[in-house]
């Protein structure tokens, strides 16, 4: 073999290693993942109505027992009283709040909205 086959071999193989060592230093992509089991439900087989044990009625005469006691009521612990959801429970203290005739008024410490009875 002459020199020139010599030197055309050892290039070749001198940029195998370096394109191998190229591949090998990428991140590993992993194509094959094990497949994942999705159910669609279009409709549940029970629906059920949660209703709130408690009328609007009943909920002010809460605040109001609570307040006469307490000296203020904040969205937290309305939501434990009530099980309401959060976003209710604050709707429904602010209508108590802004009905003139309703012993509650709101007043803002510093970030919290809390309730007071309004004398």
């Amino acid at each position: 073999m002459s020199t020139t086959g010599k030197l055309k071999i050892m290039i070749v193989t001198i940029a195998l290693a370096l394109v191998c060592g190229t591949v090998n230093a990428q991140p590993r992509r992993w194509y094959h993942r094990p497949h994942k089991v999705v159910t669609v439900v279009s409709r549940p087989a029970v629906t059920i109505h949660v209703s709130n044990r408690f009328s609007q009625k009943e909920r002010l005469a809460m605040v109001i027992a609570y307040l006469e006691t307490h000296e203020y009521l904040t969205i937290k612990k309305y939501v434990q009283m009530t099980k309401l959801a959060k976003a209710t429970a604050e709707t429904e203290l602010d209508a108590f709040a802004m009905d003139k005739n309703k012993p509650v008024k709101v007043v803002i410490r510093g970030k919290k909205k809390v309730y007071i009875k309004n004398d």
